[in-house]
């Protein structure tokens, strides 16, 4: 692993926010302050990253990382002005917030497959052998299966019963918040549940031969994009902060592509009770892509207007331009396409992206 290159004042700063306690450098003053609020789950990897390793430190911002459970967690803060910048799905989340009056756009991902329209390499099904759980979804009428509601969870979960023929309705859907899900199915409390990682990892090291993988890391089922959102006026007001932010970010993000082990034992330090082993096995799942394709565009649109048709919000159909501000990625990676340089070329064409919905 590369050695901390951050004042340690700064490290157990931002480890003790991340834990939920108020301890501030008493030098913090000579930098630019943002908090970031971001989901208690391996998707976050490239915020701990960039603490522990002082990508922020380093371009003058104390970053005051915030741990929640959800995606809707995470909107209301920004919406109340408890925090400057979100980590959340660029798609379901926006849609959702935007929906809502809520004027939320993404601008720097951290999460993606550029090369998909649609590909959620961090979530999944799991499910009991015992339960009669199997990977078609027509075994699922009439289960139980725990899901959280109003999340990409649930769109994910939509997704996969309609693409066997089979009608949210048939299926008892209880809501569970994904930390809960390891030792709700474990009990037997549901037959299966849709988890994100690391609990989808946890879940199969935990059930071991009476778990079953029924969906995992799967395209065609929703646009799952991770990445930094704020309010549109923000973004309009702070271009140079948000430079520096993404710099951070990007920086962060080639770091677990590169070192997955070393990133795992880091998120470690900041998910309370992860286990290494679900760490690793996750994180190798998934995809640290921060580059917004032409694959990525239609997939969040799409997405956004899936959950529209689904009846799972009220709005009036989505654009691309609904979900992503890219001056400022555009902007930082024209600049440092070192940054990307190990990444795949782009597709021009969308008949060459994967993972159609």
């Amino acid at each position: 692993m590369s050695k901390t290159r951050i004042p340690k004042d700064f490290l157990i700063a931002g480890m003790a926010v991340a834990l939920g306690l108020s301890v501030i450098p008493a030098f913090a003053q000579d930098f630019e302050e943002v908090t970031f609020v971001v989901g208690n789950n391996l998707f976050s990897t490239p915020a701990f990253i960039a603490v522990e390793n002082g990508y922020w430190v380093d371009r003058g911002l104390n970053v005051q990382l915030r741990l929640v459970g959800s995606g809707r967690e995470i909107t209301q803060a920004l919406n109340a002005g408890e925090a400057e910048l979100g980590g959340a799905n660029m798609g379901t989340t926006t849609a959702s917030a935007r929906a809502s009056g809520n004027m939320l756009k993404g601008v720097i991902p951290y999460y993606n497959n550029a090369l998909y329209i649609s590909i959620a390499g961090g979530r999944g099904i799991v499910g009991r052998a015992d339960s009669g759980i199997t990977s078609d979804p027509s075994s699922f009428v009439g289960k139980t299966v725990g899901s959280l509601n109003g999340s990409t969870q649930e769109v994910y979960l939509r997704q996969f019963l309609a693409s066997g023929g089979v009608a949210y309705e048939d299926v008892e859907v209880i809501n569970v918040p994904v930390p809960d899900m390891p030792i709700s199915l474990a009990q037997g409390l549901v037959d299966a549940t849709v988890p994100w990682e690391p609990y989808l990892s946890q879940s199969l090291r935990e059930l071991g031969d009476n778990g079953v993988e029924v969906s995992r890391a799967a395209p065609g089922y929703v646009a799952d994009v991770i990445g930094v959102l704020a309010n549109e006026e923000f973004i309009a007001a702070n271009p140079e902060l948000l430079e520096q932010f993404a710099l951070g970010m990007l920086e962060a993000t080639r770091f677990v592509r590169q070192n997955p082990e070393d990133a795992a034992q880091i998120a470690t330090y900041y998910l309370d009770g992860l286990n290494l082993d679900d760490a690793s096995s996750g994180i190798r799942y998934m995809s640290w892509d921060p580059r917004i394709s032409i694959c990525t565009d239609e997939g969040l649109m799409q997405t956004g207007n899936e959950m529209i048709e689904d009846g799972l919000i009220v709005a009036d159909p989505f654009v691309a331009e609904d979900f992503a501000d890219r001056a400022v990625l555009d902007k930082v990676l024209g600049e440092n396409p070192e940054l990307t340089s190990d990444l795949a070329a782009l597709p021009t064409d969308l008949a060459d992206c994967q993972g159609a919905l």
